[in-house]
């Protein structure tokens, strides 16, 4: 298969790798870094501290291809959108949180896109050079509901080289699983500067809790299955993931914008639309807002 990975970040970098062992991957790049990754190439640093300098071409641009995995920021998708709605390919999206999710249905429409959700932890070092540094579960699925051939493939193929990958047919629901996931590990972290190791902290894990509850009760009004308890996979997460930094607080050290608008600000707005006040949510989303002024 073809397959065009865009982002040179922590995941795109891993699926990038992982998916090149068995087919030909294309990795869109920023144009200001694509000199030096097309001279030093991509370097993944695995679990076990093995090196793989994957063979991957490098290009700024998207092209005619079997499958576009988007593994870049949430807050980067919509000049992406633009850029494809009127190019009848196939979409694999990798963001946190339920911006992205809306904004796809809403400009594109369910029919060719796919979800991959994530708990590994992988930890972006520079432009070209990541390291997993824990982990997860992942999730597979048509938003449509269908299991495609692309999307056995790509399980599959993940799966040989590491990635253990399950096929869902609700991935929707998986989507809220990991942004409530998200909404409270994430910003907690950043605020406190920690590893997910510490989270355990009686201090930070009563603060990760309570935004555990709040964003939970805020999916079943809004009417959400969520296929698994997100206490217990949070937990599981901290503990599988302890050495890895969240891609909050590596944004926030980086001086890069954050996530929290497609997290936990899209939580908010949709807590408001019920009538719920989502004070946790609230305020750890004005804390981050303050620090990345």
């Amino acid at each position: 298969m073809n397959i065009t990975v865009v982002g040179a970040g922590a995941l795109g970098n891993m699926l990038a790798t992982k998916l090149s062992k068995n087919n030909k991957v294309k990795l869109v790049v920023k144009p200001e870094h694509a000199k030096i990754i097309k001279e030093k190439g991509i370097l993944f640093k695995e679990i076990d501290n093995k090196i793989i300098n994957p063979k991957l071409e490098i290009a700024t641009n998207i092209e005619e291809t079997d499958l576009v995995i988007l593994c870049v920021k949430s807050y980067d998708i919509l000049d992406i959108i633009e850029t494809m709605k009127n190019i009848e390919l196939p979409i694999m999206c990798c963001q946190n949180g339920l911006q992205t999710l809306h904004l796809l249905i809403d400009k594109i429409g369910p029919k060719r896109i796919s979800y991959l959700v994530t708990g590994h932890g992988i930890s972006k070092i520079k432009p070209g050079i990541s390291e997993h540094k824990g982990k997860g579960f992942t999730y597979i699925g048509e938003l449509s509901g269908t299991v495609s051939e692309r999307i056995k493939q790509i399980s599959n193929d993940l799966g040989r080289n590491g990635v253990e990958c399950n096929i869902v047919t609700n991935i929707e629901e998986y989507v809220w699983l990991k942004t409530i996931i998200n909404s409270a590990i994430n910003p907690i972290a950043a605020l406190a500067e920690v590893k997910n190791g510490e989270l355990k902290r009686p201090e930070l894990y009563e603060k990760i809790k309570e935004i555990c509850d709040e964003s939970k009760y805020i999916a079943e009004k809004k009417g959400i299955k969520l296929p698994l308890d997100p206490w217990k996979e949070i937990n599981s997460i901290i503990d599988k993931t302890a050495n890895n930094k969240c891609s909050m607080l590596q944004d926030l050290e980086n001086n890069k914008q954050t996530e929290i608008d497609a997290i936990n600000g899209e939580l908010i707005r949709i807590a408001k639309e019920l009538s719920i006040n989502p004070v946790h949510n609230q305020q750890v989303f004005s804390e981050i807002e303050q620090l990345s002024k």
